[in-house]
């Protein structure tokens, strides 16, 4: 056991540190939430389309929502040429905002919005 002092309220408390041995669990596997009105508009999408999605979902959340660069995405099973047609096809169905820069990473914005339909 561990004793030390601790000062609350102006007065000296003693205090023990009790090791216990076990250490807190941590999560070790990471998830996607995918909103419900994209799961219908994904549904008539292609299948590397569906992953771009999930990938870029993903990535927002690393981001804090914030704008974020898409760079090569190769890591995660998809082209170049994969990204720039999922790309223009979730832009296309108003899921995302798309910036492109020439001989830039294309800057995404998720649009998570209200939807008229």
């Amino acid at each position: 056991m561990n004793i030390r002092y601790v000062i609350r309220q102006g007065k000296r408390i003693e205090v023990e540190t009790i090791e216990t041995g076990t250490t807190p669990e941590r999560r070790q596997e990471r998830f996607v939430r995918v909103p419900e009105r994209w799961l219908k508009k994904l549904s008539g999408m292609s299948l590397s389309t569906r992953w771009l999605a999930v990938v870029l979902l993903w990535k927002a959340f690393q981001n804090y929502g914030c704008v974020f660069s898409c760079p090569n995405l190769e890591n995660f099973g998809i082209s170049r040429r994969q990204k720039r047609r999922g790309l223009a096809e979730l832009e296309r169905a108003g899921m995302i905002l798309v910036h492109r820069a020439r001989r830039k990473s294309p800057r995404v914005k998720i649009a998570l919005g209200v939807d008229q339909n």
